[in-house]
């Protein structure tokens, strides 16, 4: 079942973003971004898949919760493919979001990902968002302080920002969900069948 979209205005706890610079210099697709580029499975295998993503962003969500899992056991798990995760920072939710999530060590980075895009429904449909969002990280262990802290962290925001501006101004992503499997680029929401069909022909010798 596909989640129901949603737009968000709101500004979470008046974090102020200075995002997008005009300038950025060019880098490479692959080049690790501090502790908010997070890669999963092995580094020697023959497709690398870079996801970005959004967790106010329904497609998103959709191949997060329904098509992520498989591609993970499929070829992730067996070590045919590599993924790398990477937030796109749309709105202040995505960063307050992002910044809950950065600190997070391990497999707990993933879980606590995940958690937010699971409750995709309960922050769209909130009337209190801030307080929806201290709630979810409250149910993983984020008491109130640290969820402050966490989110007044200039380093994580520059890191995220930095992030989201290499994605526009050298990858040209332009939307979410936009993949890029062994470099080759796709937009828009994936099925099983379509990222399947992505990886085997990446995996192909050239």
């Amino acid at each position: 079942m596909k989640t129901p979209r949603m737009g968000l205005g709101i500004a979470v706890l008046g974090i102020a973003m200075a995002l997008f610079p005009a300038n950025s210099e060019a880098a490479d697709l692959l080049e690790p971004i501090g502790r908010v580029d997070r890669p999963v499975g092995s580094a020697s295998a023959p497709v690398t898949i870079i996801e970005y993503s959004s967790p106010t962003c329904s497609h998103c969500v959709d191949y997060r919760t329904q098509v992520a899992p498989e591609i993970e056991k499929e070829f992730v798990a067996r070590g045919k493919a590599r993924l790398i995760f990477r937030p796109f920072v749309r709105n202040n939710v995505d960063m307050v979001i992002f910044m809950l999530c950065a600190w997070q060590d391990g497999a707990k980075f993933e879980e606590l990902t995940n958690l937010f895009y699971s409750k995709y429904d309960d922050i769209a449909q909130s009337g209190d968002i801030e307080k929806t969002i201290r709630d979810i990280a409250g149910s993983a262990g984020i008491d109130r302080s640290a969820f402050d802290r966490l989110v007044s962290d200039q380093s994580t925001l520059d890191g995220l920002t930095k992030l989201t501006s290499q994605a526009r101004e050298d990858f040209e992503v332009e939307g979410t969900p936009t993949f890029f499997v062994n470099g080759k680029k796709f937009t828009g929401a994936q099925s099983v069948e379509e990222m399947r069909a992505n990886i085997e022909e990446a995996a192909k010798p050239q």
